[in-house]
């Protein structure tokens, strides 16, 4: 495989270590993908590219790739007794939570996993081994890969390279992280699903700019005063060259103007249509966030109508309906493309953990330990874990606590009368 990436990436082939290879730049299957997904909406050409210039697109998507990017993943295993054990002997281990290439941190390359997802609903990291030991991932733009299925429902992976050239990537060496799919090997691509949305986007915001710009919508109105002559054509140009210079663009915005002539200012009050426009601006947010699942507020957008109880709730909401869907996707095709069968059948899987972004306040996590030791569920060296303290060398901190506590006695039962009570079962009396 070596050979096939020096042929098409120009790598120099090494048998010991894994081949650098040149991440394809844009081409001209690029600007052919870019032009077929382009659309004139609202006047305004819709693609990859300008999508990212509406600020509630961009903001999705960085909620998204972050919120992918900053937990930890690691490798587990099941130990003996069917318990999740870190698998810090495995070769994934330290790519998939450390460094994944020879360029990127791991928080860098699944931020852009996570950008190639929200943008096209499709992530392409070739996976390069040596024997069979996966040594280094690499991420393709989505724009230079394409997918086909033949009659025998096999993928093919036709990656498009630097200099025009192409080459035919094996199924087994690609990683495809697919987003909600039609055909069921191709994600649908996001920009084009909602180039309505964002074209109405792009078009709002450039009028707002020209209205600043250009002083689109005047403050008043300039008439001659009642008996003075017309103004002549010298005039109305000489008129309009001093309007442009005194009150043009937001730097003379609110300035005394004098005119040279016999003119009355008749003042404009604001209109129901910037209203309107800013109306616009909050319900296309509104629209876009739908599109990518994200909650408005996660994107700065004040939701009125919905409420949360505490922080902690707000994100449970965005982890459930956001990210988790996002989690499952990359975590099972992980699996599925970097593990072997027999890994997978011996208890091997890639997690993401999201219990950071749940942290709540140092009350709520103090109330939660608590409660979590006292029914003999966590140990407290498992607490001092996930506040990423270290460990306690008293032996009784590795220890789970006991049945015998959770009543307050070594046999006693809730409602139970205590030992020694006078209280019978079989009457209603009690000593007095």
């Amino acid at each position: 495989m070596a050979g096939l990436l020096q042929f098409i990436f120009g790598a120099p082939e090494r048998k010991s270590d894994p081949a650098p290879l040149e991440i394809p730049v844009a081409s001209e299957n690029d600007i052919r993908r870019d032009l077929a997904a382009s659309h004139d909406t609202a006047g305004e050409p819709v693609n990859r590219h300008t999508a990212m210039e509406v600020s509630a697109v961009m903001a999705c998507a960085r909620v998204i790739s972050e919120g992918l990017a900053q937990v930890p993943c690691r490798v587990f295993r099941e130990d003996d007794k069917g318990s999740p054990v870190p698998a810090q002997d495995h070769a994934l281990y330290d790519l998939l939570n450390r460094k994944p290439n020879d360029w990127q941190t791991s928080f860098e390359f699944r931020e852009q996993i996570g950008l190639h997802l929200t943008f096209d609903n499709n992530a392409f990291v070739y996976i390069n081994r040596v024997g069979k030991v996966v040594k280094e991932l690499y991420a393709f733009t989505p724009e230079s890969v394409t997918v086909t299925q033949n009659s025998s429902m096999e993928l093919a992976y036709r990656v498009q390279g630097t200099n025009s050239t192409a080459i035919d990537v094996p199924a087994e060496d690609m990683w495809h992280i697919r987003g909600p799919s039609w055909n069921g090997y191709r994600g649908l691509n996001a920009v084009h699903l909602a180039k309505r949305s964002i074209g109405l986007s792009l078009a709002t915001e450039k009028y707002g700019a020209k209205l600043f710009e250009n002083g689109a919508r005047p403050g008043g109105i300039l008439t001659t005063r009642s008996g003075t002559q017309a103004l002549n054509n010298e005039q109305r140009a000489a008129l309009k060259a001093m309007w442009q210079e005194q009150h043009q663009g937001t730097a003379n915005a609110h300035k005394t103007v004098l005119m040279p002539f016999e003119m009355e200012f008749t003042a404009i009050g604001g209109t129901a249509n910037d209203a309107q426009w800013i109306e616009s601006r909050r319900f296309l947010i509104e629209e876009i966030c739908r599109f990518f699942r994200v909650l408005p507020i996660m994107v700065n957008q004040s939701d009125n109508s919905t409420s949360y109880a505490s922080v902690e709730q707000l994100f449970q909401a965005h982890l459930t309906h956001t990210l988790m869907p996002w989690y499952e996707r990359f975590e099972q095709s992980a699996d599925a493309h970097l593990l072997t069968a027999d890994e997978r059948s011996k208890g091997y899987c890639v997690k993401l953990n999201s219990n950071a972004l749940l942290r709540g306040s140092t009350a709520e996590r103090s109330q939660y330990y608590q409660t979590m030791i006292t029914l003999g569920v966590m140990t407290p060296n498992e607490v001092r874990s996930k506040e990423d303290m270290p460990r306690s060398d008293d032996p009784q901190a590795d220890k789970l606590n006991g049945a015998a506590n959770l009543f307050g006695g070594a046999n006693k039962m809730p409602n139970q009368p205590a030992p020694g009570s006078s209280q019978s079962n079989d009457t209603n009396e009690v000593d007095q």
